[in-house]
């Protein structure tokens, strides 16, 4: 049984989960967890759970394991299946415990390393009601009713391998009339280890460097043997496209994307982008004993073709509008004089 947890638990941040019926509130801390422990060694950490809610909850601890869903850095939760030994590593000071509104509660959780263990462990520690009227292990409950600690360990052994590769490094369009201008990074994790890549992206128009952009920042981690795509945006220009807010909320549409609206800050105007631009990616990952970088280039256009076009019209309308009129009068000038003529 499996099911998707409802955030992109491989980076960093808080949880906050709640059930359809009974209003349960909780946000964990910290998430991830990154343990490392040689074989035959214990290691321990701290797991912080705090309910949000109003009123006391009487909570439980679950273990689970989780796996890389997609190539958007979402964990898929399951359950121990056959030959997951690991499971029996683990153990928590407390297995319930009473949560009171906005305390945060601290568990110890211990993972005793057999000699005989190797790379990556993934365990998912989960939070819900210990009342809760279902079976142990029911994994869709435990998602609905709670929330989970993302806990990766990593048992250091020789012969890890620790391998990053770039599939895929894109502009999300070749031309652009006013920025952000969006990329797409599709890392591959080819070793043995979970490892969390971080990077920038340089922009350069010719040989002149006039942005850069963070790649994950937050440190998300890629799971042995899977993908992950990373986005980042170009959007230091002038003018640019912003998310539309309002009473400090954002504006979103009727799928849930937000609403953009042109943003003309004068004092950026220095920031006018126009011309070929080009972006490269340096990606750096730890192989255990050094940094190695990772590159990748690609090109784009950035045309405001609406300025350019007003750029030509402001002076050019004035002057046609001259010229009309000096060709009207010079007409008239000439019917003129060709009826004198006539006349005598």
């Amino acid at each position: 049984m499996a099911a998707l947890l409802a955030f992109g638990g491989l980076g960093a941040g808080l949880v906050h989960a709640q059930t359809s019926t009974g209003r349960l509130h909780l946000t964990t801390s910290p998430l991830p967890i990154s343990l490392k422990a040689k074989p035959g060694e214990a290691v321990e950490t701290e797991l912080r759970v705090r309910n949000s809610g109003t009123k006391t909850e009487k909570l439980k601890i679950g273990l689970m394991k989780f796996s890389a869903f997609g190539e958007e850095g979402k964990p898929k939760l399951e359950d121990r299946g056959e030959g997951d030994e690991y499971f029996d590593w683990v153990k928590f000071s407390k297995s319930e415990f009473e949560a009171a509104p906005n305390e945060w509660q601290s568990i110890k959780m211990s993972i005793a390393l057999p000699k005989t263990a190797a790379f990556g462990y993934y365990y998912a520690v989960t939070f819900s009601r210990a009342n809760d009227n279902t079976a142990e292990g029911d994994l869709e409950t435990a998602i609905r009713g709670g929330s989970a600690t993302l806990v990766l360990l990593e048992a250091d052994v020789p012969g890890a391998k620790r391998e990053v590769a770039i599939d895929e490094f894109r502009v999300e369009k070749r031309s652009y009339e006013f920025l952000p201008a969006r990329f797409s990074i599709k890392l591959r994790n080819t070793g043995s280890i979970h490892t969390a890549p971080t990077g920038t992206i340089f922009i350069n128009r010719g040989s002149s460097q006039v942005g850069t952009v963070s790649v994950n920042g937050t440190k998300g981690n890629i799971l042995p043997a899977s993908t992950r795509n990373f986005a980042s945006e170009w959007t230091d220009g002038f003018p640019a496209y912003r998310a539309k807010e309002a009473d400090g909320k954002a504006v979103l549409k009727e799928d849930g994307q937000p609403v953009y609206e042109l943003a003309w800050d004068l004092g950026q105007l220095k920031r006018l982008r126009f011309g070929k631009y080009t972006a490269t990616l340096v990606m750096v990952y730890d192989d255990g004993t050094r940094d190695v970088p990772l590159e990748a280039t690609v090109s784009f256009w950035v045309i405001p073709w609406r300025m350019i076009f007003a750029a030509i019209a402001i002076p050019l309308v004035p002057a046609l509008a001259v010229y009309l009129l000096m060709r009207r009068r010079l007409k008239r000038q000439l019917h003129k004089g060709k009826g004198q003529r006539d006349r005598l």
